[in-house]
């Protein structure tokens, strides 16, 4: 699988090609970006293209683009090749049979000291088994806690000879300065809706579930793919996820007992509260597109056309902004541990009365 295949993400490709072309990879990088949109995977191709037979076998080195058929890209897309080291959380490495915590304990959500001191005293203090580089993938980083971050900081200084690491971090933020300072940092951008709703729907989704899934799964095309599988066995179920727009639509303004009544319906938990706030969301975009153009606007809810085309002829471009950003502000705060019931609450005074001081 050459590089090519990853979509959306030209510059930082760019960027890991000029560097293999010149034979001049860096000792350590940072992926940074959401979720889904393909660091763990560019990861992995950089390991296969650093170690790819093709190069040799064709006279032509080094590879920018790994072959994905010869022995060491197989071995790597396999996890089997010897000096490909992978480091991920210690429960799935545990579940994988690739790693026991000591003292017997149940293992950790983190990736733990433990781990990084057994990476950097043993593993890499070995030499090069056959590959022509070595590659550490920490996927994802973030998942360090301090102490395993403080254990890889002299690695990072001061790698082995020919060794690449690579963090992989939806959260860079959640990496220490001192590590993130270390690493040459290449950003993987969001996906555009557009590219994510094509891909849904060469998969077999329908326009419609297409669209809305890509209009939720900010940028992230494994999110969109999970968010596409729900939808489907909602509509199976006869449940529709779109049900929170409409109710949400037809709130009386100047009845309270309809907010509380939709707050109790759509934040009975946190997870339902959160795909509430990103629904409305989208459903807020839809209204201004609407206004914008009219029916021929494309819109990721058809189902609410009719609503969608009555909120617009209501509402202010002002209003819906205003109410988008309320949205935005609830599902901030339920991130942040707040009550989902009291946060929608809060979002719908937000747009009925302004904001709340």
């Amino acid at each position: 699988m050459p590089f090519s295949e990853l979509i959306g993400q030209d510059r930082a490709l760019g960027a890991l090609r000029s560097a293999l072309s010149r034979g001049a990879l860096h000792h350590a990088y940072l992926f940074a970006g959401p979720e889904g949109v393909g660091k763990g995977t560019a990861a992995r191709l950089l390991a296969q293209a650093g170690n790819c037979d093709r190069a040799v076998r064709d006279g032509v080195a080094p590879a920018v683009d790994p072959c994905g058929q010869c022995g060491p890209c197989r071995k790597i897309a396999h996890g089997t090749h010897p000096d490909v080291i992978a480091l991920a959380q210690e429960r799935v490495m545990a579940k994988a049979g690739r790693w026991e915590p000591k003292g017997g304990r149940t293992p950790s959500k983190d990736i733990v000291v433990d781990q990084v001191r057994d990476l950097v005293d043993h593993r890499l203090s070995l030499r090069r088994f056959e590959g022509r580089r070595r590659f550490v993938l920490i996927d994802p980083a973030d998942a360090m806690n301090a102490q395993a971050q403080n254990a890889l900081l002299k690695t990072l200084e001061e790698p082995p000879e020919d060794t690449t690491l690579v963090l992989v971090a939806s959260r860079p933020d959640a990496l220490l300065p001192t590590i993130r300072s270390r690493c040459a940092r290449l950003s993987f951008a969001p996906l555009p809706e557009a590219t994510i709703t094509e891909r849904l729907a060469a998969a077999g989704r329908s326009t419609e579930d297409a669209r809305l899934a890509a209009a939720l799964s900010a940028g992230s095309l494994s999110r969109a793919v999970r968010i596409g599988d729900e939808l489907e066995a909602e509509r199976k179920s006869g449940d529709r996820r779109e049900s929170a727009a409409e109710d949400a639509a037809a709130i009386d303004p100047d009845d309270a007992s309809t907010w509380i009544g939709f707050a109790a319906r759509h934040g009975h938990d946190r997870e339902t509260a959160s795909a509430t706030c990103e629904l409305l969301q989208v459903w807020l975009r839809d209204v201004l597109a609407f206004q914008a153009a009219g029916a021929a606007a494309p819109l990721a809810l058809g189902d609410l056309a009719g609503r969608t085309a009555a909120a617009a002829g209501a509402l202010a471009p002002a209003d819906v902004l205003r109410r988008g950003e309320a949205a935005r502000d609830a599902a901030a705060a339920l991130r942040q541990n707040a009550s989902p019931a009291l946060a929608l609450e809060r979002m719908l005074i937000g747009w009925f009365h302004g904001e709340l001081r």
